[in-house]
């Protein structure tokens, strides 16, 4: 049997109408609308078990974002409640 398609940005138009988007900056923007698609093949992204959160490094590696950068977008994303800090890394509280 053929594994289902996987349709990108499927969570576009929900994130965008969220009320907090326009308030975040374009790098907070991206890296929520990515985190939306890596959550659906990533589950431990929005449901991590017990001390296997994912970490800011591993972050950087699946969105390919300098450090620095991506530290300023969970900053905001964090202070919106988009994203929640969980033991020794992150989960994503809206998608």
């Amino acid at each position: 049997m053929k594994a289902p398609r996987q349709r990108f940005g499927k969570h576009a138009r929900a994130v965008m109408a969220d009320r907090r988007w326009p308030l975040l900056p374009l790098s907070a923007r991206a890296a929520w609308l990515q985190l939306t698609d890596i959550g659906d093949v990533m589950p431990e992204l929005r449901q991590p078990c017990v001390g296997s959160a994912v970490t800011q490094e591993e972050l950087c590696r699946l969105l390919a974002a300098h450090p620095d950068e991506l530290a300023h977008a969970l900053h905001h994303l964090v202070e919106r409640q988009i994203m929640e800090p969980v033991a020794n890394g992150f989960r994503l509280k809206v998608f």
